[in-house]
């Protein structure tokens, strides 16, 4: 009787979470398109930075609450195993829903900023320990990032002229104000971290009875459950043509998840790092990253083959760490 009220429990969260999390994200990648328009900047700005940042909440909860209680591997492993997720299974869902062409000069900036933060991130990491000085340093690079992202780079170009006409076509008909898209986007955010918790939770209980490790937890369980956001968000992004929010909600997250909640982190607690990730987990990540970036400028476009080559990855990488 008490392992199948459990069941029921988990089954309970699994469904209501993944509910409120396709709700939160339709919502969110509506408003927040129709909020670029408003402000005058392109939906890539918005994805990299509100979007973005918004759809990473679950993973700072998460992050404070399991350095709080000192498990520090939760923290190392949700934050390389999101940005693992993001890249490898994310985006890969969001380019064979809908391909994203982006400009070379978004991937050189965007995506190159997303290279360096990696190899931040992980220098910092070598000495086994992400400590207070860390932490400041991480958010002064995070800080910097915003800046340039909204006052230097505000007209990077990142949606090819069919999106952009549909864009314009929204704020024509949905003739709302600014409060009313910032309330739905507050909405949406709100949400997507409801759900969010109600599937973290019913996720970690069920891979509890498989027996499985606290870091293959964080890089497996809680990073694709806290990363629950963003796959609804870009994929639903992708179905209506906005490849601007798919692509910055996966490079604006992977910064916020390395730079601020890295950071943040850091400032509440020392975090220690196992030589674990930093063998296999980190090179992983560059890896993707720059995987993405090298084909993007190449090929100017991020195609289906290239979807599927980073889905088949990621199942990969996960088979190997069980």
């Amino acid at each position: 009787m008490e392992s199948l009220t459990l069941g029921l429990m988990i089954a309970i969260n699994l469904v209501v979470g993944l509910g409120l999390l396709f709700l939160g994200g339709h919502y969110l990648v509506q408003h927040a398109v129709m909020l670029a328009g408003k402000l005058g900047v392109t939906p890539l700005v918005i994805g990299m930075t509100i979007v973005a940042f918004g759809t990473s909440a679950p993973e700072l909860v998460v992050s404070l609450g399991a350095i709080l209680t000192s498990h520090d591997d939760i923290v190392t492993g949700n934050i390389i195993g999101g940005n693992i997720v993001n890249i490898l299974l994310v985006l890969s869902l969001s380019i064979l829903i809908f391909p994203i062409t982006v400009s070379r000069t978004f991937l050189r900036r965007e995506g190159g900023s997303v290279v360096a933060a990696t190899l931040l991130f992980m220098a910092l990491c070598l000495d086994g320990a992400l400590g207070f000085l860390d932490g400041l340093i991480l958010l002064a690079g995070l800080g910097s990032f915003i800046a340039a992202t909204f006052f230097l780079f505000p007209d990077t170009e990142a949606d090819p002229p069919q999106e952009r006409g549909a864009t314009r076509h929204e704020e024509v008909v949905s003739g709302s104000g600014l409060f009313r898209h910032i309330v739905w986007i507050i909405g949406a955010l709100a949400a997507l971290a409801l759900g969010s918790h109600l599937f973290v939770d019913g996720a970690v209980a069920l891979s509890r009875l498989l027996g499985v490790s606290e870091a293959v937890i964080g890089l497996t369980v809680v990073a694709v459950g806290t990363a629950a956001p963003e796959i609804v968000t870009a994929t639903i992004a992708a179905w209506r043509r906005q490849s601007g929010v798919a692509i910055g909600n996966v490079l604006g997250s992977n910064m916020f998840n390395m730079l601020g909640i890295g950071g943040i982190t850091a400032l509440v607690s020392p975090i220690a790092v196992h030589p674990h990730f930093l063998e296999i987990d980190f090179a992983m990540l560059l890896a993707a990253t720059i995987l993405v970036v090298l084909v993007g400028h190449f090929c100017r476009s991020l195609g289906r083959v290239t979807g599927g080559v980073m889905l088949a990855a990621y199942v990969g990488y996960t088979a190997s760490l069980f």
